[in-house]
């Protein structure tokens, strides 16, 4: 087991990598469940990736969680076999997946049945109307239809030459060649500016339930896998401070019992 006192990313130096600065979220274990620590990502960016590499180059956790549905996993498995590191494809999913090694991995997105049943709750007592029901009932399919094709991907490359490409690579202003620092500060002017637009428009509420739903979603999952030991989860940073808070409730609640 690892201890979120002992988590120390410093360099025998005594610095610290500017990458390993911000984005980590660290839950302590007890004698019933292991630690969680938590890499919040920018999707594809360097960046990130070089965090979620370096953080489990040092963390050995018993389960690595990703912000993926199951039936992607496979596909980014077989994108984290490549021969370059990091991978050409997969970004910090499976280069992830190629530090790990061999331990085992979860994809803890939706959709899954339990976030189906989050999102009827919503529609059962939150009363919305059909605009709404039918903008929820489009994600479903989205994200069920990219699940799929991945899935499909994943077959399609372990039995032909082919390695299909199932999602849109983001491009950022800073590359893998890049300093630490410079990926860095490219990372932090990215989630600055998103955050930024988020707080100066109003989320439909169809987008928000379906946060809201992902998110419950992951955190419970993430607490069934802490009785496995302990865990390292990659989640997109939008969802980092919900998921810290969800664990903290969840952590609180079972003190109280």
């Amino acid at each position: 087991m690892f201890d979120c006192s002992d988590v120390d990313f410093a360099d025998e130096d005594g610095t610290t990598d500017p990458r390993l600065e911000r984005y980590l979220r660290c839950h302590p274990g007890d004698g019933d469940r292991g630690a969680v620590l938590l890499i919040g990502v920018a999707h594809d960016h360097p960046s990130s990736m070089a965090r979620v590499a370096r953080v489990l180059e040092r963390v050995t956790p018993e389960v690595l969680a990703l912000e993926l549905p199951s039936l992607a996993v496979p596909l980014f498995r077989l994108y984290a076999s490549d021969d370059h590191v990091p991978p050409r494809l997969g970004g910090e999913m499976s280069t992830a997946i190629q530090t790990a090694g061999d331990v085992r991995i979860v994809g803890i997105d939706g959709p899954n049945a339990r976030y189906l049943r989050l999102l009827l709750r919503h529609v059962v007592s939150d009363r919305f109307s059909s605009s709404e029901i039918l903008e929820l009932g489009r994600d479903v399919v989205r994200g069920m239809g990219h699940a799929l094709a991945c899935r499909v991907g994943a077959a399609v490359g372990r039995t032909t030459p082919i390695t299909p490409k199932v999602y849109t690579h983001i491009r950022y202003d800073s590359t893998l060649f890049d300093s630490p620092r410079i990926q860095a500060k490219s990372e932090l002017d990215h989630v600055t500016e998103r955050q930024s637009f988020l707080r100066a428009i109003e989320l439909p509420r169809a987008t928000a339930v379906i946060d809201e739903a992902r998110e419950e979603s992951m955190a419970t999952r993430l607490t069934e896998l802490r009785s496995e030991g302990d865990v390292v989860a990659v989640v997109g940073i939008e969802h980092l401070g919900a998921l810290s808070g969800r664990l903290d409730e969840e952590e609180a609640s079972a003190e109280r019992q």
